[in-house]
């Protein structure tokens, strides 16, 4: 009896410690309140953002149309459905109106749903519904916030893909001709910025959750400042906002994901 009084003890002492730690853990990662985030219309207007809307749906849509085009886009849809998600979330949340604005919660909880799915059938259905719920036919009420919503490292690996394809974009010989869809990126990059903010628990180091919010306000602002330039079809400012981008990237990674900016480093150094 002596023993297994002693075992109860030593389990609930235990258990007291380890809800200290959690606690002190989750006081550490929440010590600092994530910053009010500015009006949408100033790092992503709503035109721009519904624009982009419409090509992730059109491509969702194109990624189940056979099984086989499934299996070539599964990696892409997750991608996809993810940054719908904060695309969604940042219309709904938006200061400006657009066609997704009213059933944005709904397309943001259908892309939700898309996110997980893990195969071709269930896949099927949940963009079915998504194409539904764009289209005004939820039945839902959401109330929305900037609150984490969506895969941080599906984001992550969105950022490069768009990033690159605007980098081509502001290009002199293309800068006129692509500004439009230019523009659609760099709000793009804004959205996933400021969606992103509330996902410092899941960092490689949440205890920098200052540090996170920073970073993540400098990508959001510097993007920006690129579509601005590109609306405004400020050639100059438009490359200097790019600078200051990519800066705001690898400053991050330095911290976050030190190994990307390795990588980027090899890539780059002349071949011997």
């Amino acid at each position: 009896m002596l023993r297994k009084s002693c075992v109860r003890s030593v389990v609930a002492l235990l258990a007291i410690v380890c809800t200290v730690i959690a606690s002190r853990s989750a006081q550490a990662a929440g010590a600092a309140e994530m910053p009010p985030a500015p009006k949408v219309s100033t790092f992503a207007p709503a035109d721009d953002l519904a624009r982009q809307a419409d090509q992730y749906l059109k491509a969702l849509g194109a990624s189940v149309a056979s099984e086989e085009e499934y299996k070539d886009d599964q990696e892409t849809i997750a991608k996809d459905a993810n940054t719908l998600i904060v695309i969604a979330l940042a219309l709904g949340l938006h200061d400006q109106e657009s066609r997704y604005k009213a059933q944005a919660g709904d397309v943001m909880k259908a892309a939700q749903a898309v996110a997980v799915t893990k195969d071709y059938a269930s896949a099927k259905k949940a963009i079915a519904a998504l194409q539904a719920a764009a289209q005004g036919k939820g039945q839902t009420e959401t109330a929305l916030k900037w609150e984490k919503v969506a895969s941080l490292p599906e984001l992550m690996k969105q950022v490069p893909l768009v990033n690159t394809k605007l980098k081509r974009y502001v290009k002199p010989e293309k800068f006129k001709k692509k500004a439009r869809d230019a523009a659609g990126l760099a709000a793009v990059i804004a959205a996933i910025a400021q969606g992103s903010m509330p996902n410092a628990s899941d960092t490689k180091k949440p205890a920098e959750v200052k540090k996170w919010y920073g970073f993540m306000a400098a990508m959001r602002d510097h993007a920006g400042a690129v579509g601005a330039a590109i609306r405004q079809r400020d050639e100059p400012a438009a490359a200097k906002a790019m600078k200051d981008l990519q800066q705001s990237c690898e400053d991050c990674h330095a911290v976050f994901h030190p190994e990307a900016n390795e990588k980027a480093k090899a890539a780059s150094a002349p071949r011997t």
